[in-house]
């Protein structure tokens, strides 16, 4: 699985690059997080992680925006992944762990939908990182009516043809072992087979990955027992935008990181950066299509 990452790309606009994409070896689309935003004209990167509801529809594309996309995307063999966040709902603007007021009813009306009002202070604390919040309100996502808003947001989104899932901030959903049942159970809820699901868990250790892995490939700067259960890459969106870790680097240097990544990894994401064509590169074709021939 090749993934072109195309952050904060409205749907529409993605269409006419589909040929191109198709043909520089990638066979799967990363879209934005199509979820209502507590802030629909907000430019900053990170609003896209502040959704107010279970549901199809932003700034960055409607229903039908996303229906034709997947319908186009098909005709080339090009998977379209979305971007979900099931863990966490928009905070309130002075930095409070509750929900904004925008945020669906449905979910603050229930007391027994939210984590404990507290921030994340040790990330070695399975613990913590599983029942408190990341810097906005967590979800309970222990509870089984919950779940079931999340499926059936997650099969709306089946319906209109998306190809598979990327479970934002998925270290923070709990585990079976961590008397969690989300996993298993929402997996198994959905409508289609096949899916290309993957969650992202980053600063972990293989032994934790390979717990995720049991039920989906994970998005991770670490390694696992068995490469071909992540997904790698030499660059994000958090890394470039968010920590800035990669900012630095040149084009280049990206492209060429994420070749070497291909040569030891199946299963590799490309983050397309803003204003900035390097994705179209020869060298990225190659690589790709290196997967392709074996």
């Amino acid at each position: 699985m090749r993934i072109l990452h195309l952050f904060n790309w409205r749907l529409q606009d993605i269409i006419p690059y589909l040929d191109l994409i198709s043909s520089q070896g990638f066979d799967s689309i990363q879209i934005n997080p199509i979820q209502p935003l507590k802030n629909e004209d907000a430019s900053d990167w990170w609003m896209s992680y502040q959704p107010i509801r279970f549901d199809i529809g932003n700034r960055f594309g409607s229903r039908e925006d996303l229906m034709r996309l997947c319908d186009e995307a098909r005709k080339r063999n090009i998977r379209i992944i979305a971007d979900v966040v099931c863990n966490h709902m928009a905070g309130k603007d002075n930095g409070e762990l509750r929900p904004h007021e925008k945020v669906d009813s449905r979910l603050t009306s229930r007391a027994d939908f939210w984590k404990e009002d507290k921030r994340i202070s040790n990330w070695d604390d399975r613990y913590q990182v599983t029942h408190y919040s990341i810097g906005l309100p967590g979800l309970n996502v222990w509870n089984g009516e919950l779940q079931d808003i999340i499926i059936d947001f997650l099969n709306d989104l089946i319906d209109c043809g998306v190809d598979g899932f990327r479970f934002d901030a998925a270290k923070s959903i709990a585990l079976p072992e961590e008397y969690c049942e989300f996993w298993p159970r929402v997996i198994y809820c959905l409508k289609k087979y096949g899916l290309e699901l993957y969650g992202e868990v980053l600063n972990s250790d293989p032994s934790l990955i390979e717990k995720y892995a049991k039920y989906m490939r994970v998005l991770t700067d670490g390694y696992a027992y068995n490469p071909d259960s992540i997904v790698k890459f030499a660059e994000s969106h958090d890394t470039y935008l968010g920590f800035g870790f990669t900012k630095n680097k040149s084009s280049s240097e990206i492209v060429n990181n994420y070749v070497d990544l291909t040569n030891i990894y199946n299963n590799t994401l490309f983050y397309a950066r803003p204003f900035d064509d390097s994705w179209k590169s020869h060298n990225i074709e190659c690589a790709n299509k290196r997967l392709i021939k074996k």
